[in-house]
């Protein structure tokens, strides 16, 4: 009867609470590629190395791969772990329990040497007085105390089987049992026995955590602990009962599982399920199997742990994304964000959407505001936000009260941004309709409208304004020549501040976003990438492979690190030392497309991202990214065989050294490792300089390495959102073959002086003076040759010989077939042409050595593509001594299709551009004097030729 009033007291209380989901990445490692099918427990090691119980035996998990550690076990049902110290693991098996005690880094398995009747010992616990709890399948449980050998046996059930038991220990030291379907014990220290709780009959497992006592059974319950261990203050939770298994994280969130369902309590809150999320478009039911042990272990992550699922299926590995999304709302276009960063979190969607944050700056739901919809701008000031639409209209409101309407739709279209000043000014950019917007506009804290246009300062269309700094406000916008402007406060205007971009920019370039971070640096986000403006110059920052890349949304942290936001290849991170990360779909954003100035680092310091799919946020304030961990060594072969790790790694010339790695990562997909090595002693500078090299698997060989001592740099880095690793640094020594060694090489200069004397002394004299006159006889000849080779080289023959052939008044056809000796004689020309630009097209015609045949092509004209298009627009002559180094200096980078040394020369002839192109399969084959020779005859060719090329 007592327990039907509990029930229905339960069912009452259970419909106050609304389950919500909670959603999660995760990793499965079940099916048949794995050793075992079914966990039971697992337990992070000393090392950082995941532990796990199965039905087939012990296995060790760094993130990747499963190691066997079965060969010394007569049992291979593991059923449970306990850390004894900072270095030992104990865990039990049908034979008793064992321990993995660590040398040199390498695990050792062993019996526990204790004296007690162990009767089949299940689960495991060290309290922390240092105890050790073992339960056992007869019902008993024994404890021995820290460093003892000898145990005492407590019957809590004695005769009845029972598979496990639970344990955990309240905050006054208290140890507490359950016997599963029996009842809850608690130690009582002062007569050193067990004392049953009353009424506890029922549970399947028990957890401490929040300050209460958690049993998990029809119902989810917690309750007080006085200190005469009595239980109070009840409370009820669960509507998908019954529960059986109850885990609780470092940070006191309760999980309990129900069947293949996990739930999760945190705070007051009510319970909450635990779905699953690698898309963050579909959220899904997780198959975890009937759960047998939640387990929990650091993370990357400040605000998560690694949740650690055992089941019969296997195991389920599941962690927080980086970015979250706000549950229930949808993953439609991010048109706008409040661009105050400390006003209400309000989005558009078309329509606008208030989020709702607790004190962590955490979503806890939406509301959509009424009354509005085709939002493109937000901001706000004090308790107003104003909202402008796609109609060119601007509305002001105080909460969801409409106070006032601007229409400006006789000015332009869309109101597509607006942001605040320090003096509550709204300023707003305005898109065109069906004649130009110049400039920028702004409505004082009394709503009076006032317009920048060319009479403040303005040239062209503005598409964004920042204030930052010393409260400096800027504006940003379309033109090579009018991308940024700063705003003079006295005269009420804007001064050009737009200085000529170091490198060679789009013909549409614009800025779509800029932000002045705390130094007073405007860094802007542009058509072709991020650039920064110090009032001195204009910089262009190197991204690596993203530094041309489109970026559409910029901000700043308070330490001065960027969050980039790019148009196709997801978000980047920019440190003050110059240092990327990039994060992409891994990292838990929807799309890896960006809305245009949808980022803001909001007052709870989180980030808030608008993609055109959906908004997401850090999932920790002022966010930076995960570090990596250091990768360790796992194994290491000389020939194939085993070598036992040491300080300095040993191995001969020709010998080779394979060094498997591994990251201890969870998950470890994705990994991406790098290395470098180099000569100890190697100044740092030096050592900085050196490229890293890329891995194409988990492991390294050193091959074809020449004697001496070395040092090796490996480093990883995990995909989502993690920065580099630290490398793991490793000296090594490669012993030279007997031959090179001192006393090798002085055997042999021996040995060779003793034949020498003996056998070859008196040939090798009267052999050396015929080869000495011969010698002689050949330098003479070549010293010759080479007189008479430059004498016909190219200088003289550019000028003397080439010149004096060319007709005077001669047609480009004539030109051509008497300049095609160039590539006849020896002069170290392979290839000449010239190029003329017709239209987008490049015409070009020449002569290659080894074919008489006039050559004529045709390439696109693209100065980004094309060298000779560079050329022809930049109007500046270029010596090339190695191509595929330098050609990327200028253009996109390309093979050099044979000729490695280039001479490119522009000139006009008869108002069409040409380039006079020289070629050489040498490296740096042509000196400045040839350049300046070749300066000669274009000029000559300028003069001299009378038709138009074509």
């Amino acid at each position: 009867m007592r327990s039907k009033i509990i029930l229905g007291c339960c069912i009452g209380l259970i419909s106050a609470w609304a389950l919500q989901g909670q959603k999660y990445r995760y990793a499965y490692y079940q099916g048949e590629e794995l050793p075992f099918t079914a966990v039971n427990e697992m337990v992070e090691g000393p090392q950082g190395y995941v532990w796990l119980g199965t039905d087939q035996g012990l296995y060790r998990f760094d993130g990747s791969r499963f190691e066997d550690f079965n060969t010394f076990l007569r049992s291979r049902t593991i059923r449970s772990f306990s850390r004894i110290g900072d270095s030992t693991l104990l865990f039990t098996n049908d034979t008793g329990i064992h321990q993995i005690s660590f040398s040199k880094g390498q695990p050792q398995i062993s019996n526990f040497d204790v004296q007690a009747r162990l009767h089949y010992p299940t689960n495991l616990f060290t309290d922390s007085r240092g105890r050790l709890w073992s339960a056992q399948m007869d019902g008993t449980v024994v404890s021995f105390e820290k460093g003892a050998r000898e145990g005492a046996v407590f019957p809590l059930q004695q005769g009845v089987k029972t598979p496990r038991m639970a344990f955990a220990e309240d905050a006054r030291q208290t140890l507490w049992v359950l016997v599963p379907g029996s009842g809850l014990f608690y130690f009582e220290d002062i007569t050193h026995r067990f004392k049953e709780v009353p009424g506890t009959d029922g549970f399947q497992d028990l957890a401490i955590g929040q300050g209460r006592l958690w049993l998990a059974g029809e119902v989810l319950q917690s309750f007080n602990i006085t200190a005469e261990k009595q239980l109070v203050n009840r409370k009820v939770f669960g509507a998908s009962g019954p529960f059986d298994r109850l885990g609780v994280d470092s940070k006191g969130t309760v999980y309990a599982s129900s069947g293949s369902a996990l739930f999760s309590l945190q705070g007051g809150a009510g319970l909450t399920r635990v779905f699953g999320a690698n898309d963050p478009h579909r959220v899904e039911e997780l198959s975890y199997g009937a759960i047998r042990h939640l387990q929990f272990s650091k993370s990357e992550s400040q605000d998560s742990e690694l949740i650690w699922v055992a089941s019969d299926r296997g195991l389920t590995l599941m962690w927080s994304g980086y970015f979250q999304s706000v549950s229930g709302l949808g993953h439609d276009n991010i048109r706008a964000i409040n661009s105050n960063p400390k006003g209400p979190l309000i989005i558009s969607q078309g329509d606008a959407v208030r989020i709702l944050l607790d004190q962590q700056g955490r979503d806890i739901g939406f509301e959509r505001i009424p009354g509005l919809n085709g939002v493109v701008g937000i901001t706000s000031a004090q308790d107003r936000v104003w909202y402008g639409t796609a109609e060119g209209q601007i509305h002001s409101y105080s909460g969801d009260r409409r106070l006032q309407t601007l229409d400006l739709s006789q000015r332009g279209s869309g109101v597509f941004f607006l942001i605040s000043d320090h003096r509550n000014n709204i300023w707003f950019c305005q898109a065109a309709s069906d004649k130009p917007v110049v400039g920028t506009a702004r409505l004082n804290p009394q709503g009076r409208l006032f317009e920048y246009g060319k009479d403040k300062g303005f040239e062209n269309r503005v598409l964004v304004v920042r204030e930052g700094g010393k409260n400096e406000l800027y504006a940003a916008g379309i033109g090579l020549s009018t991308y940024l402007y700063k705003y003079d406060a006295v005269n009420d205007r804007f001064e050009n501040k737009s200085l000529p971009l170091p490198f060679k920019a789009s013909s549409t370039f614009e800025v779509h976003d800029m932000v002045v971070d705390r130094l007073g640096l405007v860094w802007l986000a542009t058509t072709d990438g991020l650039l920064k403006y110090d009032t001195e110059g204009i910089h262009k920052i190197d991204l690596g492979p993203y530094s041309d890349q489109e970026i559409r949304s910029i901000t700043a942290q308070p330490g001065g690190e960027l969050w980039l936001a790019t148009a196709t290849d997801g978000l980047l991170y920019l440190d003050a030392a110059g240092n990327y990360v990039n994060f992409d779909e891994a990292s838990g954003t929807p799309s890896r497309i960006a809305s245009y100035r949808c980022m803001v680092l909001n007052q709870n310091g989180r980030l808030w991202v608008g993609t055109p799919e959906g908004v997401v946020y850090s999932s920790q304030p002022n966010p930076v990214p995960h570090h990596t961990s250091s990768p360790i060594i796992r194994r290491i072969l000389v020939d194939g065989l085993d070598t036992t790790p040491s300080d300095r790694l040993r191995f001969g010339e020709g010998q080779q050294a394979r060094l498997e790695l591994t990251t201890l990562t969870f998950p470890g997909d994705g990994l991406l490792y790098q290395y470098k090595y180099f000569e100890e002693g190697l100044p740092t500078e030096d050592i900085e300089d050196l490229p890293w090299v890329a891995l194409s698997e988990t492991a390294l060989e050193l091959q074809e390495v020449t004697g001496g001592m070395y040092r090796l740099y490996v480093r990883v880095q995990d995909s989502g959102g993690y920065r580099w690793s630290l490398p793991l640094e490793i000296s090594f020594e490669v012993t030279r073959k007997w031959y090179r060694t001192l006393w090798g090489m002085g055997f042999l200069l021996g040995a060779a002086f003793f034949f020498f004397w003996f056998f070859v002394r008196r040939w090798l004299f009267r052999r050396l003076g015929q080869l000495q006159s011969t010698l002689n006889r050949q330098q003479k000849q070549l010293a010759e040759k080479e007189a008479l080779l430059k004498s016909t080289g190219v200088n003289t023959y550019l000028l003397n010989r080439l010149i004096g052939q060319l007709p005077t008044g001669a047609s480009w056809e004539t030109t051509l077939k008497v300049m095609a000796r160039l590539v006849e004689l020896p002069t170290g020309i392979d290839r000449f042409a010239l190029a003329a630009k017709f239209g987008e097209v490049l015409v070009c015609r020449g002569y290659a050595r080894g074919n008489d045949t006039e050559q004529r092509w045709e390439e696109p004209f693209n100065e980004k593509e094309n060298l000779l298009s560079f050329v022809m627009v930049a109007e500046k002559p270029l010596l090339i001594g190695d191509f595929e180094k330098e050609v990327g200096n200028y253009v996109r980078p390309q093979q050099a299709k044979g000729y490695a040394s280039r001479i490119l020369m522009p000139f006009e002839h008869k108002g069409t551009p040409l380039v006079f192109c020289l070629y050489s399969r040498e490296p740096k084959a042509f000196s400045k004097q040839t350049h300046a020779l070749l300066g000669i005859l274009v000029k000559f060719l300028t003069i001299n030729t009378v038709d138009g090329f074509r």
